[in-house]
């Protein structure tokens, strides 16, 4: 049986790759123990049906390589494509696990800066929080507006109305893409090398790492160090992925966490050998599966 690697399809042609990942694409097809499939992106997030093509494929594990999904979405794809005999390797339970930074936190809080989460619409108490934070950064359950016009950070100088405001403004700004409440994070400050932070990322499967890669860019600096990476706690999925930076006084944090599906690759990763790597760790799991049965 052939694992199914899934793809975006071009907006205008569901019989090929949407660009975005044509460079993915062109080292996942040539392993024929994959099965490629593309789908209908724009009309499944709009609410349409679930697309595919080719139009009957084969059963069994699938692989989403895309762009991230709500949740709520997530849970859709999952169901479409069991009935078309597909499950996808994360079920939506562990997709949220490590899409949303709060439900992974517990697990990192050791290896990650200080962070305080807040429902939607749940009122935050501003002087409880600059009690807590000298610094800090706002977020939602995913993402920040980083690199927009919006401050990189917060601390004692704003009142609780601005803050308030601030909110407000952040959530508008995020629009659609907004997930479900607050996250403020103490923000630190990550060591430059000619303007660039010195970040990595891992992809893990089962709890073993299939990849580690330079995740910003940068040209030269110190490589996270193994034991970090290979320390920590599993995380609550099968297929994740954790991003490290290093700070301006050497040391190396974790500053996400996110579901392997929809992470990108890292800039300048080998590609092919990402495939190769992913599809000889899918293996070795399916043969112990057999043999535990």
């Amino acid at each position: 049986m052939r694992h199914t690697i899934l793809y975006p399809a071009d907006f205008f042609n569901i019989k090929a790759v949407d660009p975005d990942y044509e460079y993915e694409y062109r080292e996942a097809i040539k392993f024929p123990e994959f099965q490629i499939l593309f789908y209908d992106y724009d009309t499944f997030t709009a609410g349409g049906k679930l697309n595919l093509y080719p139009t009957h494929p084969e059963g069994g594990l699938c692989i989403y390589r895309g762009w991230m999904l709500q949740s709520d979405k997530y849970q859709e794809l999952y169901a479409s494509l069991q009935e078309q005999g597909l499950t996808l390797i994360n079920t939506p339970a562990e997709y949220e696990s490590c899409h949303e930074f709060p439900n992974s936190y517990p697990l990192i809080k050791g290896y990650t800066p200080k962070t305080i989460f807040f429902k939607a619409d749940e009122k935050i108490n501003w002087d409880d929080i600059k009690s807590a934070f000298r610094r800090f950064m706002i977020k939602d359950y995913v993402k920040s507006v980083k690199g927009m016009d919006f401050p990189a950070f917060f601390d004692d100088s704003y009142s609780s109305d601005e803050m308030d405001r601030f909110v407000a403004r952040f959530i508008e700004m995020r629009g659609n893409l907004f997930v479900k409440g607050i996250v403020l994070k103490e923000y630190v400050v990550l060591k430059q090398n000619a303007g660039v932070t010195n970040e990595y990322r891992a992809f893990f499967l089962d709890g073993k790492r299939l990849s580690l890669s330079k995740n910003s860019n940068q040209q030269t600096g110190n490589t996270v160090p193994e034991q970090l990476v290979n320390n920590l706690p599993r995380l609550k999925s099968r297929f994740y992925t954790v991003d490290f930076a290093e700070l301006e006084n050497g040391e190396w944090i974790v500053i996400e966490t996110g579901d392997g599906q929809v992470s990108g690759l890292s800039p300048g990763q080998y590609v092919f050998k990402y495939y190769e790597e992913l599809l000889e760790l899918l293996q070795e799991r399916f043969q112990e599966r057999n043999d535990e049965k």
